[in-house]
């Protein structure tokens, strides 16, 4: 398949993603750049947490607007993310991609359990817990850094539940919060990779990079205009097979010694 037509697809279809349950951005695009258009693993990882944090800053940023952003939420969360994102950079550039590729598998894996498990109606805003001690969110923002730098995700799959029944947020108001947060540890995890040397080795390919974000953009404003005319439910299920399937497919190549090309 030509890399431009990929390139504009799955951009689309991430930010339509994130649009329609503000998550899921770069849980799909590190295999977007490392499975379908072959680059380096380590490339893919800073690869996707650039789409993710474009395509969430601009998503976030037209919330706040709208005024559904907790902004002292954000505050919480993004500076313990970035902290958490700075301690693990230098472990993320040491790191072996075959490490980083299973800790990728892993986290996604959970990320679908979690999709799936929340769309029977009683998911991460139906029973709300009792105001939790002031050290949860921290830890918990600290920990999504973390997984930012080390395997490239937002984290949109564990800040919407922590957001929605820890903080009590309405879910419009929690998707909202958690896109900006994203932005916050996407542009965290690069400047970390960046400061660590973690460019020096691996080719950062900018063209595709612009075109998925600027399609990116453009699928999230489309997934947020339909967001409330389809069954969330229904959406987290399609969400949570489709990243089953990617996962396995990107396991089977690494097993296959093929995951990417050049390898």
């Amino acid at each position: 398949m030509d890399e431009l037509l990929i390139e504009v697809a799955s951009g689309i279809a991430v930010g339509l993603g994130m649009g329609l349950v503000g998550a899921g951005g770069a849980i799909f695009t590190v295999p977007v750049f490392g499975t379908l258009l072959g680059h380096d693993p380590k490339a893919a990882i800073a690869e996707a947490l650039a789409v993710t944090g474009c395509i969430a800053a601009v998503s976030g940023l037209a919330a706040g607007v709208r005024g559904l952003v907790d902004w002292r939420r954000v505050l919480t969360y993004g500076a313990a993310g970035i902290v958490g994102a700075q301690a693990a950079s230098p472990i993320a550039v040491r790191t072996s991609a075959s490490v980083q590729t299973g800790l990728f598998a892993t986290v996604a894996l959970y990320a679908a359990w979690r999709m799936w498990s929340g769309a029977n109606g009683q998911g991460d805003a139906a029973h709300r817990a009792p105001r939790s001690p002031a050290w949860k969110p921290l830890a918990i923002g600290c920990a999504i850094g973390v997984l930012t730098s080390l395997v490239g995700v937002g984290g949109g799959f564990l800040l919407i539940p922590a957001l929605a029944v820890l903080e009590g947020l309405p879910m419009p108001r929690a998707v909202a919060t958690s896109l900006v947060v994203i932005a916050i540890n996407a542009s965290a995890g690069l400047a970390g990779l960046w400061l660590n040397g973690g460019f020096d080795a691996n080719a950062f390919h900018g063209r595709p990079v612009a075109i998925v974000a600027g399609c990116g953009v453009a699928g999230s404003v489309l997934g947020a205009a339909i967001q409330r005319r389809v069954p969330q439910g229904v959406l987290r299920r399609v969400f949570a097979v489709l990243l089953v399937a990617v996962t396995v497919a990107m396991v089977g190549k690494m097993a296959t010694g093929v995951m990417f090309r050049g390898e």
